[in-house]
């Protein structure tokens, strides 16, 4: 045999070989293609902003690193900060001081203050990719005494539950899984993820998202393969303030990130919540309870970006931090499932990243977009949280570790 043919046969050998041991893990396996119309990008554009985002936008020196989100306490006089060193600060916006506040275990994420106790503060922590942490701390939802600074797990395990990541479905009350109090009603595991959480009005339901459970799950660049497969592994937990106990609400979901209690004027309680899609450009309703109980619904689909936090101002609206617009490799790799059977055999964390990011201002029933603007530069890096303030301004949280500074903006939609 002549050396070209035997080096042909050696180089499909070769390839042949990295190809199956290269193969994504059973839960990235594409299956799935989502088309995007672009008919909600194009509502957006028709309130886009981002000439006066640009222009207005600024950091206000501060020692805190990037950070995730940010709570207003005690009538916006005092804030913690999920910061990405792992630390929760606080800042003082009157000396405009920050400094290290508690070390909870891993990093801090999703923070928010309970509505009926103001000394306490719930929050997820989870790993923050390519970071390393003590053992023995552990994934998940948390309670913070400010007064104390004592911290203290509300749910490290969940019901370990069979997701096909082919189809999203809500679970009602009956039947769901549960744990009471670490007791799970059958098998359990611990809980791989905690990345966002919204609590009931009442203080006495906190739900929270786990978008991706399996090893080495992670905030940042572990969550690039999730968002490239576009499979869905994320589930949506709540659980009871006053009984301890953590029951299912929803799973076989793309990456459910930010939540958020949907409005129920005629109602006693919340019948469904509303959660950002992130990697799938998408906000869905989960209906939680009521004649509807166990349905989803998509409210926008294709959005232009990643919606990452959600949060209501004093009218209701949504602020959506859209953490990075959505590129056209995405677009065309989301429609095309065969493409990502190659792409995830390489090292994806070395992609480069979309820097572009903003936010997407929605009416209450997440329907109709009000405001939207895009960002390029070195004042907001990854918009994680879009915070409307006490003080007529919207603070913005860069999910970069390399970012200093509080960043803010004047409220485009302030009521006079």
């Amino acid at each position: 045999m002549k050396k070209a043919g035997i080096f042909a046969i050696a180089a499909i050998t070769a390839i042949a070989a990295w190809w199956v041991a290269a193969a994504p893990a059973p839960h990235h396996s594409p299956t799935v293609a989502l088309t995007i119309d672009g008919e909600a990008e194009r509502a957006a554009l028709a309130v886009d902003r981002s000439a006066d985002f640009d222009s207005g936008l600024e950091v206000l020196e501060a020692t805190v690193p990037g950070y995730d989100d940010v709570v207003f306490l005690d009538q916006g006089q005092r804030w913690l900060l999920s910061a990405m060193d792992g630390r929760i600060w606080s800042y003082d916006p009157v000396a405009r001081k920050a400094e290290p506040f508690v070390d909870p275990p891993l990093m801090a994420a999703g923070l928010h203050e309970s509505p009926t106790e103001h000394d306490t503060v719930y929050f997820c922590a989870s790993r923050l990719w390519g970071r390393t942490y003590p053992e023995g701390e552990r994934v998940g939802l948390y309670r913070l005494s400010v007064s104390t600074r004592k911290i203290e797990p509300l749910v490290l395990d969940v019901p370990d539950t069979v997701i096909d990541g082919q189809r999203a479905w809500g679970l009602a009350d009956a039947g769901a899984p549960q744990s009471v109090r670490g007791v799970a009603s059958g098998k359990q595991r611990p809980l791989a993820f905690c990345n966002d959480l919204e609590v009931s009005a009442d203080g006495k339901r906190i739900y929270f998202s786990e978008p991706f459970a399996y090893a080495g799950a992670s905030m940042g660049g572990g969550a690039v393969p999730e968002a490239v497969a576009f499979r869905g592994n994320g589930r949506i937990w709540m659980h009871e303030v006053v009984t301890g106990q953590t029951r299912l609400v929803a799973q076989g979901m793309h990456f459910p990130d930010g939540l958020l209690v949907d409005l129920h004027p005629s109602q006693d309680q919340e019948q469904a919540i509303l959660t950002s899609l992130t990697t799938g450009f998408q906000i869905a309703r989960v209906h939680v309870s009521g004649p509807k109980a166990g349905r989803i619904e998509l409210v926008q689909n294709g959005l232009a970006g990643m919606c990452d936090g959600m949060d209501r101002d004093a009218a209701g609206r949504i602020w959506c931090a859209m953490y990075a617009q959505r590129s056209p490799l995405m677009t065309w790799l989301h429609g095309k499932p065969w493409a990502k059977e190659v792409l995830l055999r390489l090292p994806l964390n070395l992609m480069p990243q979309p820097k572009t990011t903003g936010v997407l201002v929605l009416s209450p029933d997440a329907a109709e977009p009000l405001y939207s603007a895009w960002y390029t530069g070195a004042k907001l890096v990854h918009n994680a949280s879009a915070l409307p303030g006490p003080d007529g301004y919207v603070y913005m949280a860069p999910f970069s570790s390399k970012q200093r500074g509080i960043v803010r903006i004047k409220n485009p939609l302030r009521d006079p």
